[in-house]
């Protein structure tokens, strides 16, 4: 990932689980958000004085509409590079783990859909984890999640 720029873009990702199934989300074409038009988990950059926590729950709550009553936390968040092919970047965001107790989400502008994908799904399909460069290690760690 040479090729890439490294910029700052404190925030987070979100991997939510309900009964051994990932949400993925369809980020719009939108040009202000990073990589727009492919699925990925909840992703967003971190308001000024907020805690990383914090932000992960807000985000949660914007992209799904999902309440912090209905998630909870399942391991501590780990840091993982992403990056943006097309605007060729590279950033390092908090990875966090949650599980969720309903699968009924409720969308903002941000995705136009969802889904509820299997581990295995997500093990082939590269359209799912490629925003990651350690794509591996992010499935084992949602792997170890599930178990």
């Amino acid at each position: 990932m040479k090729e890439y720029k490294a910029v700052k873009a404190d925030g987070v990702a979100v991997v939510i689980l309900h009964k051994r199934k990932i949400l993925l989300l369809k980020r719009r074409k939108i040009p202000f958000i990073f990589n727009p038009g492919i699925w990925s988990f909840v992703m967003g950059s971190k308001n000024r004085g907020e805690q990383y926590k914090e932000t992960a729950y807000r985000e949660v709550n914007e992209e799904t509409g999902l309440e912090r009553k209905s998630i909870k936390q399942l391991r501590k968040p780990i840091k993982v590079w992403m990056f943006d092919a097309n605007k060729k970047k590279k950033w390092q965001n908090h990875l966090f783990f949650f599980s969720s107790s309903t699968n009924k989400i409720k969308l903002n502008i941000e995705n136009s859909r969802f889904r509820w994908a299997s581990l295995n799904e997500l093990k082939k399909g590269k359209d799912y984890t490629n925003i990651f460069i350690d794509k591996k290690r992010v499935i084992k760690e949602i792997e170890g999640c599930i178990r």
